[in-house]
């Protein structure tokens, strides 16, 4: 039983060994890496100062303030702009009831050249037929006189022109 105590005795030895050489090992992979990331990323920039913290504090409140006015100046502009939006509107209104009212003038005007042409036609229509019959009438006036002795004929009248007009 002795051999078998100095046996486990040993293998616990070499256990214990071996851990420790992991964990040493361990331990100089993590110093290696510290080694390695330092020497990759060095902080050459310095840390920003409270001063010119302070100092970009004061310049963006400066810059607020400058475009809160412009903000103010824009917002004053649109309620001018407004203004003229509804002024244009009333008179967009206007327009739009002239408009209507010029359109109605226009349809009523339509509809009385549509009359005077209507009766123009007629007028045309009737005056081609007076010339007709006043040809007519001169024809058979012509034929007539020609028809009559001249014995008959009175020398105090002349025939006239023919065309069924009067001397007076």
């Amino acid at each position: 039983m002795h051999k078998d105590l100095v046996i486990r005795w040993v293998r616990r030895a070499g256990v214990l060994a071996l851990t420790g050489a992991v964990l040493a090992a361990g331990v100089v992979t993590v110093q290696a890496a510290a080694d390695w990331r330092a020497a990759e990323a060095p902080l050459d920039v310095k840390p920003v100062s409270m001063s010119s913290i302070s100092d970009d504090a004061a310049a963006e409140s400066d810059r607020t303030a400058a475009l809160s006015a412009q903000i103010d100046d824009v917002a004053s502009q649109l309620a001018q702009l407004k203004g003229a939006v509804l002024t244009v509107n009333g008179s967009v209104t206007g327009d739009t009831d002239s408009a209507t009212a010029l359109s109605g003038q226009l349809d009523e005007a339509k509809a009385r050249l549509t009359t005077v042409q209507q009766q123009l036609k007629a007028a045309q229509a009737r005056l081609v037929a007076l010339n007709k019959a006043a040809a007519r009438q001169a024809a058979i006036n012509r034929s007539a006189g020609a028809r009559r002795p001249a014995a008959n004929a009175s020398p105090a009248k002349p025939a006239g022109n023919g065309g069924g007009e009067r001397d007076d």
